[in-house]
């Protein structure tokens, strides 16, 4: 027979996940580390950090953005360090925000608010876009991404 005081506890035991996975589970989890990436990368883009965009973009990443210009990584990069693409911000809807891991291949569709100078021409619109982020070594790159403007 079980006593009061051990029934109370583990009832305890089998809420405190329930509870936890209520308030938005676990840190750590695979689809948390991805959006903390998007995130970051966003960040990124704006401040030129080229470092952190080293480690959030995979090497063989394909970016196509809303113009249909598709850059590699390299180029990306380099648009942003000579000032030919400027974002002075990128601000993600997070309730559009779904992800679907796959293995170690994550997808991610969002929608976020842009405001970019592209050579020369100041931009604001609203995207919608898909990216695919695969898992190397315990982190998390963004290796594909496309956006598409929301029509204003």
């Amino acid at each position: 027979m079980v006593n009061r005081r051990t029934f109370v506890l583990a009832l305890t035991a089998m809420a405190v996940p329930v509870l936890a996975a209520a308030q938005g589970g676990v840190m750590g989890k695979p689809e948390q580390q991805v959006l903390q990436a998007e995130k970051d990368r966003f960040a990124a883009m704006v401040k030129v950090d080229e470092a952190a965009l080293n480690k959030l973009l995979s090497d063989d990443l394909t970016y196509t953005h809303t113009s249909a210009l598709m850059q590699t990584k390299k180029e990306f990069i380099a648009s942003l360090k000579e000032g030919s693409i400027k974002y002075v911000s990128v601000t993600p809807t997070e309730a559009d925000w779904k992800v679907r891991i796959v293995g170690n291949v994550a997808v991610v569709n969002g929608a976020a608010a842009v405001h970019v100078v592209d050579h020369g021409k100041d931009l604001n619109f609203k995207i919608r876009y898909t990216n695919v982020h695969t898992n190397r070594s315990g982190s998390w790159q963004m290796m594909a991404w496309e956006a598409t403007r929301f029509p204003q």
